[in-house]
Order: C-alpha cells, then structure tokens, then sequence
C-alpha cells in the first residue's frame, strides 16, 4: 500500500508523502493504515501513533456520513501532529476531505472540495420540488 520515505534524527521520526491509491476508501483500506502504522490495537503506541490512531479511527466513524460514491472518487489527506501527511486516493480524486487537529488538538474532519456531479440530499430534493408538473394529453377523441 503505497510508498514509504522516512528520515530518521535522534528525537523523532518523520513520514514524507505516504500515498496510497485504492478503488474505494472504506472501512478496510482505513483499518488496513491503522495496523501498517500504528499497530495492531492493543500494542503500546507512542504518542503520534496513538492520535494517528485516533484520527483514522475517527474518518471510519465518520464514513457513513457520506455516499459510497463520494468515497469512491475522492482523496484523505491525514496530517498527524508533526505534520506528516497520509494521503488515501479513489477515482479521480474529486471529493476532497482533510483530517488534522486543529488549535485545541481536537480532531477535524473538513471537506475541502466537492465534485461537480456531487449533490447534496436537499439539492434533489428541490429539484423534484420546483420542477414544473407535465401537461397531461388529452386522450384522443373516439368516434
């Protein structure tokens, strides 16, 4: 799953650029960064590898949220908190989320950018709403 490039100083340890490309971002793929680079649940984590945890923890949480489509044509961008990045690709990209922690070192998950062909729920809604109703055609005259 993806290239690794990794430098090494005597404090810490520092992923440049992983990526991956999948057919869909699922709770699989996810699962499957967490035991790459973290572990598997239950083995004594550092600190960047337990918010990591965390934060792929939180984007399979959040996946429901959204239409399998979405996650078939987009791209995760994961930055842990030495602002390493972890980027998960499907499709052409075009659905684009950002996982980071934010001033309070909260976890965020942010939609940067929309597909075009992307609709939101209430969008078909009212387009079936405001649609204008067919004219009926007056049934032949029969003699």
């Amino acid at each position: 799953m993806g290239n690794l490039l990794v430098s090494s100083s005597p404090s810490k340890t520092v992923v440049h650029n992983n990526e991956v490309t999948v057919e869909e971002i699922n709770k699989v793929v996810l699962g499957k960064l967490i035991v790459k680079h973290v572990g598997n649940e239950g083995t004594e984590d550092n600190e960047r590898q337990a918010v990591l945890r965390q934060m792929l923890q939180r984007v399979i949480t959040e996946l429901e949220r959204e239409k399998p489509e979405v996650w078939r044509n987009a791209e995760l961008v994961i930055y842990d908190m030495y602002g390493n990045d972890y980027t998960v690709r499907a499709g052409k990209a075009e659905n684009k989320f950002v996982v980071h922690l934010d001033g309070q070192d909260e976890i965020k998950l942010t939609c940067m950018e929309r597909s075009s062909s992307f609709k939101w729920p209430w969008e078909w809604e009212w387009e079936w709403w405001s649609s204008k109703p067919k004219e009926i055609a007056a049934a032949p005259e029969q003699q």
